[in-house]
């Protein structure tokens, strides 16, 4: 009895937690973190817009969490993995696929903080 009553709980706190994340992930910055230096790109998923290389594109959402957009007459597809990942395809070409992890704002924070540290001494 204990276990299904356990099993119950942990099924509400992840239902409310994320595991079952409904809402549009929150517009934020996205890097590449294997290419050095790190590659981003900006995704606003409420407008429907992503900025990759300077250039703007129009997000066309197919399912719940999967976009689609044209890049050079390529076809791409921007899955949602999890709120602080997503995914780029190219569906024209098999040779590119990467992911990309929400960079955190703390971090930038920390960066900016840094930066007028040395400039004082």
């Amino acid at each position: 009895m204990k276990s299904i009553i356990s099993l119950g709980i942990c099924f509400l706190l992840n239902f409310g937690c994320g595991l079952f994340y409904k809402g549009v992930p929150k517009p934020g910055e996205f890097c590449y973190v294997l290419a050095k230096p790190p590659e981003c790109l900006y995704v606003d998923f409420e407008a429907k817009k992503l900025v990759w290389e300077s250039v703007e594109y129009s997000l066309d959402e197919r399912l719940r969490m999967d976009y689609f957009f044209h890049k050079n007459e390529d076809l791409y597809e921007l899955t949602v993995s999890t709120v602080n990942r997503v995914e780029i395809k190219n569906l024209s070409q098999s040779n590119f696929n990467q992911f990309y992890m929400r960079k955190k704002e703390k971090f930038t924070e920390i960066q900016k903080g840094n930066s007028n540290d040395e400039t004082k001494h």
